[in-house]
């Protein structure tokens, strides 16, 4: 767990923020590799970026709050917007994020469509290596897997013990609920779950990038494909997550289950529209050399 990476004088580089930004240029520039083959101008991705990012990250945040709400409060405004050291709920992001990218595509003269079969399989590739930042910054953590060999610990920050303990998240979580005590230095061994992600999440993006090569009935076809391999994947990953997670139905589903079944919904909606409409839908062709958005 490396939560700060570089700490010098009024200079902090957190692991977590230093993720999500190399998470961004990564899928920016793999995108603006790729947008010509699908008849999305190269200038196109670069301006609906930075705008889909700022939508994505508020979206995320605004849903954390009110998924978390215990974990804010008006005795620390700065923790409203301390994204840097964790707190976004992917869930969040996507409504966000896509309402201002169908907008500027609107604008532009862009189908979203399009634009997302571009983006897709690297959406997966960015989340994995948000799920890095998870690790180093031990939030996102396990359940308590004392059995499994591959299990981690994460720890206490050493200091006197009469004081109020700081430290990772598991650890205060085993702290407040009486499994460990205040004088040990780490938490129970729990299921590494975000390198689980992180690994199902490469996997799903290589997936998405060998369907969108070898099978494109339509224009958007990694839209259904993406929401609904995501829902899945993330259903399966909620029986290892063991942070605090409201449930549902008597205890059988978490929020994030519950999110999943509606990621599902809306893949299963959305191919039944556009292969209904696959005439409309038709692939565009690659852009020729020196073409731009109006």
């Amino acid at each position: 767990m490396h939560p700060v990476l570089i700490d010098i004088g009024p200079f902090t580089l957190h692991s977590y923020g230093l993720m999500i930004a190399l998470a961004f240029i990564t899928a920016l520039l793999l995108c603006q590799r790729d947008a010509p083959r699908f008849g999305v101008p190269v200038e196109f991705i670069s301006g609906v970026a930075f705008g889909g990012l700022l939508a994505g990250i508020l979206g995320s945040r605004i849903l954390h709050i009110v998924m978390f709400p215990q974990q804010y409060g008006w005795d620390d405004p700065i923790g409203w917007i301390a994204i840097w050291q964790g707190g976004l709920v992917f869930q969040g992001a996507m409504p966000a994020a896509a309402l201002f990218c169908y907008l500027y595509g609107r604008a532009k003269g862009v189908a979203f469509t399009a634009f997302f079969d571009v983006l897709g399989p690297y959406m997966p590739l960015g989340h994995a290596m948000g799920r890095l930042g998870c690790f180093l910054n031990g939030c996102c953590y396990g359940k308590i897997a004392p059995e499994l060999p591959w299990a981690v610990s994460f720890p206490r920050i050493p200091g006197d013990p009469s004081e109020t303990p700081t430290g990772s998240l598991p650890y205060l979580d085993h702290l407040q609920r009486g499994l460990v005590a205040i004088t040990d230095l780490w938490s129970l061994p729990v299921h590494p779950s975000q390198l689980y992600s992180l690994g199902l999440l490469l996997l799903f993006s290589a997936g998405l990038l060998l369907c969108r090569r070898y099978w494109r009935p339509f224009q958007g076809i990694m839209i259904p494909l993406y929401f609904m391999g995501y829902g899945v994947g993330r259903f399966v990953l909620e029986f290892f997550r063991g942070d605090a997670a409201v449930t549902h139905f008597g205890g059988l589903l978490t929020n994030q289950q519950v999110f999943s079944f509606v990621f599902v919904a809306v893949g299963v909606g959305s191919f039944i529209y556009l292969h209904r409409n696959r005439e409309r839908f038709r692939p565009a062709e690659p852009l020729a050399s020196g073409d731009t958005v109006e």
